[in-house]
């Protein structure tokens, strides 16, 4: 049995041309594009140049997550182009509403971060669509990438989820999202003012801090003397003074010395951080001179007082070293005993007269403990002065 003899068809070059301008052709009639299995960020630069959106899609479907979110920012673009391409518009919306839930129906979190910064509400809405699901896995971090987005359709999303999502975790990032924006000034104030949770009625009072009107005034007013939590009261009163609100001052100052919660007197005293206003300095001095059991209100007096300019402030200093050493130093040494090293303060902040102070708190020492004068002794022997330091239980040696 002979091998079958194959015959060639010979082709002449001229042939062969013409063959590949009727695919070429062809081609170009039908809009066929192949789409690779695979590309890398440079292949979706290409693609993005020849307007093969189909080969960019396959960005998405790529194992490595900055590929995903490059080819997401890469389609953003295309809404840009000049003239502005329809096709490549609406292949990029549908790429990423296709993408967006991968395989295991979680949110691609590549994919949703990909679309910060965009204002385009197409894409956008693909994201917004995944999280309206509360049960889809990545709900949360989802919710963070939307809120880096500057589509309105985002914006109106976030509103929803700050009213209405079970989570509150998703409503606090909602919350801040809509913050200071004027368009949202209504949900800020029932969120400040309805919301069950204080973090987030917290949250909502910093947003309005932004915004200007009488029903804002009005409410973080109300607020700042009524909330139930002290987090809230504190946000509020740190709006007012953000605010310049008529007032401010005398709520500020009624808030270090009787609010109950130890946060607000914290904030209420540091909102007048590098004062220099003799009213302000007298109502610090009084919150000095009264006797004071949170050493975080303590610490807060000790550093505004060390922060203004005004000597007034520097006096208050000098003038309160007795009264915190008969108060707050009975059982140990300032170092031992947050919010008590007043003698340290002084001295950081007007050293030039600590011996003036130092000597005057040494010979007040009636009424001090053990501990009181061993603090003010060695004090004032450190600026100069000559005492006795005695010792101390647990300081003999």
């Amino acid at each position: 049995m002979h091998p079958t003899k194959l015959s060639s068809t010979k082709l002449s070059l001229p042939k062969v041309l013409g063959v590949l301008a009727l695919f070429s052709a062809g081609t170009l009639i039908t809009g066929c594009e192949i789409a690779p299995s695979y590309v890398s960020s440079a292949d979706v630069d290409d693609a993005l140049a020849r307007k093969q959106y189909k080969t960019m899609c396959v960005g998405l479907s790529m194992k490595d997550d900055d590929v995903r979110r490059y080819t997401t920012e890469r389609f953003e673009t295309i809404a840009d182009f000049n003239p502005p391409d329809p096709k490549g518009v609406e292949a990029g919306r549908a790429c990423v509403c296709e993408h967006i839930l991968d395989k295991q129906g979680r949110i691609d979190l590549s994919i949703a971060r990909g679309l910060k910064s965009t204002d385009r509400d197409d894409m956008v809405q693909c994201l917004v669509d995944a999280i309206a699901d509360p049960a889809v896995p990545h709900r949360a971090d989802a919710v963070q990438a939307l809120s880096r987005t500057a589509a309105k359709t985002g914006r109106d999303a976030l509103a929803k989820l700050a009213q209405d999502d079970a989570d509150a975790a998703i409503r606090l990032v909602a919350t801040k999202a809509i913050a200071g924006n004027s368009h949202y000034q209504d949900v800020l104030l029932k969120l400040a003012t309805t919301d069950a949770d204080d973090e987030i009625r917290g949250a909502a009072i910093a947003g309005l801090a932004r915004l200007k009107g009488e029903a804002v005034t009005a409410a973080l007013h109300k607020l700042a003397t009524d909330d139930k939590a002290g987090s809230v009261r504190g946000a509020a009163l740190q709006a007012l003074k953000t605010a310049r609100a008529e007032g401010i001052d005398d709520m500020l100052c009624k808030a270090m010395m009787d609010d109950p919660s130890p946060d607000v007197r914290v904030r209420a005293v540091m909102a007048f951080r590098g004062t220099k206003r003799d009213s302000i300095i007298t109502c610090l001095r009084n919150r000095a001179l009264t006797k004071e059991d949170d050493s975080g209100v303590r610490d807060a007096v000790l550093t505004v007082l060390k922060s203004s300019p005004s000597q007034k402030a520097a006096d208050v200093l000098c003038d309160a070293i007795p009264f915190w050493m008969r108060s707050y130093v009975i059982d140990d040494l300032p170092d031992k005993i947050p919010g008590t090293d007043i003698a340290k303060a002084q001295n950081d902040r007007d050293w030039e007269n600590s011996f003036t102070c130092m000597q005057k708190a040494y010979r007040s020492s009636r009424g001090y403990s053990c501990y009181a004068k061993m603090y003010t002794a060695w004090w004032f022997r450190q600026v100069g002065g000559t005492a006795y330091v005695p010792k101390c239980p647990k300081y003999e040696e």
